[in-house]
């Protein structure tokens, strides 16, 4: 009997169930009701699942590899490839349970419906391995977590950063070796393909730049240098005593001059490395005996925006209100020619909701999560709706059971509102700022430089056709909700004044006519 093999991929700092009475997200949510264990009712013989906590999220560190985890965490913050990890540990999971005939579903949010689309791409890239260089493929154990690692760092990795076309023809050759090394494919095609994709609002504000990269960068060089020092000192000490008494050299000269040097090769070898680990090569192309490089950085910019055609279902739900430029929406399509086709169901649905980034995809506290519930429930809705679609516990909207989910276990209990309060996160830093500023001297300054360390905003571009969720016509229609940025007032955001649909709500506004 084939099963559904399923990854929720949460939000950015988002480790939902590892503190009581946190902020949860709607992928975490998702993912209680559906997953196989003793309080769902649901056989892992029919859906096995797996969670993939968020980027900077620190589970399972311990007082000894905090440290270790905190330098990553600034790695991963300059070069983007915190997300390499999350991609390679989702993978690993499928190698591990993908039976010839399973369907995969993929969900996320924020940087981790990023983290799904590109495991997707990674899937159509790579296929599912069903065999090792040396024999069978041993699976659940470290040859596994290798050939995940391999496949996202040498195939999907080649090119990040740079636009797709660029280094399409070198990923696809990498793809090929890999497929045929791993019999996941024929060299053309991969062998597998994700059957559903659900993404809350994707942004990928991966890698660091400017001043911020500047920083970082000057930050882990300073960490690197006291380690050398720190670590540098005794051996130091042991060659000045040396050295003076073999060559009668000044001791606190020779000591200066050996921690200079270790200090210079230790941080000359850290930059190796860093450079080392964004530098992507093929050999033998485009002929044997030849080689390419080049630089390869996950970063703001020539985002993989690709749907794969082998995709059977896609859906999206984007959010109307976040204004934070560094959380700008990442596109998403591709051509449908020979895509496959299921009567009466939509393949790829992208809708327009109501509120910031995370009143779409959750994890405010739950008296002010309505408008995410919406979200949620439309979602669930397409997930266990469509053919063989996700198995979950049962599902109630405002204390009626949603049609499609299951009957035992974990229940999910969702209120959704169209009046529901909207947040902010430029206005909530704002009022961070001011209550820092109002803890320092009242120097002018001051208040310049802090005032300056706000959201840079950037009004989302939604297309005067784009589909919006009922619920954002219901709120147009109530004559106040309450609005973080601006009080309780109309609901008129700024990004719908050119929407066919809503313009005649902005009498005057340039784009409303």
């Amino acid at each position: 009997m084939s099963k559904n093999v399923v990854v929720f991929s949460d939000g950015t700092g988002q480790d939902g169930g590892a503190r009581p009475e946190q902020r949860i997200s709607n992928i975490y949510k998702m993912y209680r009701i559906s997953r196989d264990h003793a309080d769902t009712g649901i056989h892992p013989s029919r859906q096995v699942v797996f969670y993939d906590a968020g980027l900077g999220t620190d589970i399972g560190t311990t007082a000894l590899t905090a440290p270790v985890r905190f330098v990553q965490k600034l790695l991963g913050s300059v070069t983007g490839a915190g997300i390499k990890r999350n991609i390679a540990d989702c993978y690993e999971f499928i190698v591990n349970h993908y039976e010839q005939g399973d369907r995969i579903f993929l969900f996320g949010f924020s940087r981790g419906a990023y983290t799904v689309r590109s495991l997707a791409n990674l899937l159509m890239l790579c296929g599912v391995p069903t065999k090792a260089p040396g024999g069978a493929l041993m699976r659940y154990r470290k040859a596994v977590k290798d050939i995940a690692w391999e496949a996202v760092d040498t195939v999907l990795e080649h090119g990040a950063g740079h636009p797709r076309a660029d280094f399409e023809d070198e990923r696809l050759e990498l793809a090929k070796r890999f497929q045929l090394k791993y019999g996941s494919g024929d060299g053309s095609d991969s062998n597998v393909a994700p059957y559903f994709i659900g993404v809350f609002d994707t942004v990928a504000a991966l890698g660091a730049s400017g001043l911020r990269y500047l920083v970082i960068q000057a930050g882990l060089a300073a960490g690197v240098a006291t380690a050398a020092f720190a670590a540098g000192f005794l051996p130091s000490v042991l060659i000045a005593l040396l050295w003076s008494w073999w060559f009668g050299a000044g001791f606190m000269l020779t000591g200066f001059i050996a921690q200079v040097a270790i200090i210079a090769v230790v941080l000359c070898a850290f930059w190796y490395w860093q450079n080392k680990s964004t530098t992507k090569t093929i050999v033998d192309y485009p002929k044997p005996g030849e080689s390419r490089s080049h630089k390869a950085v996950w970063k703001g910019a020539n985002f993989d925006r690709l749907l794969s055609r082998h995709v059977a279902f896609a859906r999206s739900a984007n959010a109307i209100n976040e204004t934070r430029k560094d959380f700008d929406r990442v596109g998403w399509g591709g051509s449908d020619a020979g895509a496959p086709h299921f009567a009466g169901h939509e393949r790829l649905r992208q809708w327009w909701f109501a509120g910031n980034h995370s009143d779409v995809g959750g994890s405010y506290p739950e008296p002010e999560s309505r408008l995410s519930d919406i979200a949620l429930e439309w979602m669930s809705r397409e997930a266990v709706s469509v053919p063989d679609g996700l198995l979950t516990g049962p599902i109630f909207v405002n204390g009626e059971k949603l049609q499609g989910s299951g009957d035992i276990g974990v229940a999910l209990y969702v209120y959704p509102d169209a009046g529901g309060m909207q947040h902010c996160e430029v206005a909530g830093m704002r009022d961070t700022l001011d209550a820092l500023a109002d803890k320092l001297p009242n120097w002018s300054w001051v208040r310049r430089l802090i005032g300056r360390q706000n959201w840079e905003v950037k009004v989302r571009d939604i297309d005067a056709a784009a589909k919006v969720h009922p619920t954002v016509v219901q709120r147009f229609e109530l004559p106040t909700v309450v609005q973080c940025a601006t009080g309780t007032a109309p609901y008129r955001p700024d990004a719908l004044a050119g929407h066919n649909d809503f313009k005649r709500y902005y009498p005057g506004k340039a784009g409303a006519s």
